[in-house]
């Protein structure tokens, strides 16, 4: 099994997604999965429509900016766009640690395709704080946030079904809204829960829901 994570690095929300991605890469290392790290400057178009078209992965895992109809790598190279090179996930499994990409690129993908797509119709927003920008995996601001966006691919991981590692990554941001709502001690609290709830009502699981690794 082969998985395609892309990592750009090139600000400060790249950086955090890409750190919070050693965490996949991890599991799916004990896992026996064969991991190809388009780190930094490698998540690039050329690298990525290369890879996939040699070494037909399974499942990728796609972390950067985006648009309604695209997902940009490092310094915001366009990687896949709607009706220009989108048929190369044809096929697969793909979550997109992205913004807004579920609107229009993940639904042609889904419905011409035969593929799944995993990500989100509106912005992903996250929390972070300013004293932990070089340690982002020591954030707890950041923490329920990647967190509960990570659970997607852990559950892919595992075994579990497109649809079921969706819901399952929406109950874990269900969970830390719920945690927070109830703490007074944080005053930042408050806008955290709701940027929670913003990001499991706009995950979307499309496609077919039943497909699994």
């Amino acid at each position: 099994m082969r998985l395609i994570v892309t990592r750009p690095r090139h600000d400060i929300p790249t950086i955090y997604l890409s750190i919070w991605a050693e965490e996949v890469i991890k599991l799916a290392k004990e896992k026996g999965v064969d991991v190809i790290d388009l780190l930094q400057e490698k998540a690039n178009r050329k690298e990525l429509e290369g890879r996939i078209k040699k070494l037909q992965p399974e499942l990728i895992f796609l972390n950067g900016h985006g648009g309604e109809d695209r997902i940009t790598g490092h310094d915001n190279e366009i990687l896949i766009k709607a009706e220009d090179n989108h048929e190369i996930l044809k096929g697969r499994i793909t979550y997109a640690l992205a913004c807004k990409s579920g609107k229009v690129l993940g639904r042609i993908i889904s419905e011409n395709n035969g593929a799944t797509y995993i990500g989100y119709c509106d912005d992903f927003i996250f929390m972070s704080d300013n004293n932990y920008t070089a340690r982002p995996l020591a954030d707890p601001k950041a923490e329920p946030f990647m967190k509960s966006s990570n659970q997607v691919m852990i559950s892919l991981l595992k075994g579990h079904s497109a649809q079921e590692a969706s819901e399952r990554s929406k109950n874990a941001f269900k969970e830390q809204f719920t945690r927070l709502l109830s703490s007074s001690a944080d005053p930042d609290s408050l806008p955290t829960a709701k940027y929670l709830w913003w990001n499991m009502r706009n995950q979307v699981c499309l496609g077919n829901g039943d497909a699994k690794l």
